[in-house]
């Protein structure tokens, strides 16, 4: 019990200290990013980042300004893990075939709030995949919702999880009301590993 005890402490030491030092990363194609934006009528004062790489105990959904150029909000976010559920699945897995429940990556157009038929989940906004990488996530009913427990913070690297939806942090769904209600323009949202 006392080498369980001592493991499982120095698991939890482990993840803060890599929480820590783990930096935000925008995506280095940035400047494509909006480059797609102005093209195709999308705002050009803010986009939604999603960066699958890191693990989901680490906030990885982020708010990013084209005009301050830096991330001014981010969140936790959850990850699809497959038909089988697996939470001790370290390597991430995508897919865009209905019914996988695994997340899907690329260019997403924010669409409407919708209610949810989950009365705990209550609404989520509609997303429009854009790429062959994830265009049946209408299909799929691939949202942007609150997360399955109301999270800020989370100690464990492979937690939460999803059916392929982005579930982040009540606080966050609440920056991205903000955002979709002053912008005249659709909302991107890329994903990327």
């Amino acid at each position: 019990m006392k080498k369980f005890l001592i493991f499982t402490c120095s698991i939890f030491i482990a993840i803060f200290v890599v929480k820590l030092f783990i930096p935000n990363s925008i995506p280095s194609d940035i400047s494509e990013i909006y480059k797609y934006c102005v093209k195709n009528g999308y705002s050009t004062e803010y986009c939604f980042l999603t960066d699958f790489s890191k693990p989901s105990g680490i906030k990885r959904f982020y708010i990013y300004s084209f005009k301050e150029n830096k991330i001014i909000h981010k969140s936790l976010c959850a990850q699809g893990l497959g038909p089988n559920r697996n939470i001790f699945q370290f390597k991430s897995k995508f897919s865009n075939e209905i019914g996988s429940n695994y997340s899907s990556l690329g260019k997403y157009k924010v669409g409407i709030l919708r209610k949810m038929s989950n009365p705990f989940y209550k609404e989520g906004y509609n997303l429009h995949g854009l790429e062959s990488s994830n265009s049946n996530a209408l299909a799929r009913g691939i949202l942007i919702h609150k997360g399955n427990v109301e999270f800020e913070t989370f100690p464990l690297p492979c937690l939460p999880v999803s059916s392929g939806c982005f579930g982040v942090s009540t606080s966050m769904m609440k920056h991205i009301e903000n955002i979709k209600k002053q912008s005249s323009k659709p909302i991107l949202l890329y994903a990327y590993n």
